[in-house]
């Protein structure tokens, strides 16, 4: 008696077919088109003018270090529990093979990304986001804060605050690739099938209409993922690129410089808008086609009431209320970038 393999793809199990992992991709390119605009078209290593000095208030950068360790981690419970969700359920929804196919990908887009981060190419303009603000500023605003951790743990060379500054955001970083990677692939994921359709017989699309109706759901979850935690993102980036600009001794130039942090936070509340879209786009076109698919299978065989759980586009409920929540969910970093500019982190001056 032979011995029986166990199945690769229990029965039941989502696979996610391979040329779908391109869509991993696109983000990629949209976060290096973003850098590369800003590095060879702003100004990536900002030099402000002798005139701009900071005045020595330590209870105001105090103050602007609390909202900064608010959002930080704030930020980083969000990210730990989107990627909590993600492995959940891939491991529980999806087959072995899906499970490898898609941290395969994942590996792949970030190894990619990773080497533009570590190689630094020239006409890529490489540079720190707070240049984009005067290093200067930060520095001589940030030093001021005085850290417990420059005395047992962190080398901080006299920049206090600042060089805190620089772990977190370099620890942010590192969570946000991880989170990131997990909100897109979560949507990706979401064209994952148990098996080839089977539009033929009346179990055949009641069957598809199930299929279809989770993979919606979990496009629509993974979208209003994204917009979270790409709004919680321009928080957490707000609140220390405004850190320094309430001590800057000029009020004139205290508001110009305002003015240029909520020119930047525009910026990349766009950036992430349409990288939302470079994901969420492709996946609804595709789950766009086989719905029409079914609905016409369903208008052959003659049977509406299966039709009727799977809803297709519809240009007339464009202005629904399931539509409006995901033009918010799309262009929720840019609402946040922009309410953003409307607040001030203000403190006691010291």
């Amino acid at each position: 008696m032979g011995i029986i393999l166990p199945r690769l793809r229990p029965r039941g199990r989502l696979v996610i077919a391979p040329k779908h992992l391109g869509i991993l991709a696109l983000p990629a390119f949209v976060l290096l088109a973003s850098e590369y605009l800003l590095g060879n078209f702003g100004n990536s290593a900002l030099l402000l003018p002798p005139t701009v000095t900071v005045s020595q208030a330590p209870l105001l950068e105090l103050t602007a270090r609390y909202n900064f360790l608010s959002a930080w981690f704030f930020y980083s419970a969000v990210c730990v529990i989107f990627i909590a969700i993600f492995f959940s359920e891939l491991w529980s929804k999806h087959s072995p093979k899906s499970a490898f196919r898609i941290l395969l990908g994942l590996i792949a887009v970030v190894a990619f990304t990773m080497v533009f981060n570590t190689l630094e190419p020239v006409w890529m303009g490489s540079f720190e986001a707070y240049e984009l603000l005067g290093k200067s500023l930060f520095v001589d605003a940030l030093s001021q804060g005085r850290l417990r951790a420059c005395e047992t743990s962190l080398a901080c060379e006299g920049e206090g605050a600042f060089h805190g500054m620089e772990v977190l955001l370099d620890k942010a970083n590192h969570i946000t690739s991880l989170a990131a990677a997990c909100v897109i692939a979560g949507m990706v994921l979401a064209l994952a099938r148990p098996h080839r359709p089977c539009l033929h017989s009346a179990q055949g699309l009641a069957a598809e209409a199930a299929i279809l109706k989770e993979a919606q759901d979990t496009s629509s979850r993974y979208l209003y993922c994204s917009g979270i935690l790409l709004s919680v993102g321009m928080v957490l980036l707000l609140s220390w690129m405004k850190w320094p600009g309430q001590m800057i001794a000029d009020p004139a130039l205290r508001d110009r410089h305002a003015g240029l942090v909520n020119a930047i936070s525009l910026y990349r509340g766009v950036s992430y808008s349409v990288l939302i879209l470079s994901y969420y786009m492709p996946v609804s076109l595709i789950l766009m086609v086989r719905i029409d698919r079914f609905h016409k299978a369903v208008e052959a065989h003659g049977s509406p009431e299966i039709g009727s759980q799977v809803m297709g586009f519809d240009i007339n409920r464009i202005a629904s209320m399931d539509a409006f929540k995901k033009i918010i969910a799309i262009v929720s970093p840019i609402l946040a970038s922009a309410l953003g500019a409307a607040v001030t982190f203000e403190g006691i001056g010291g």
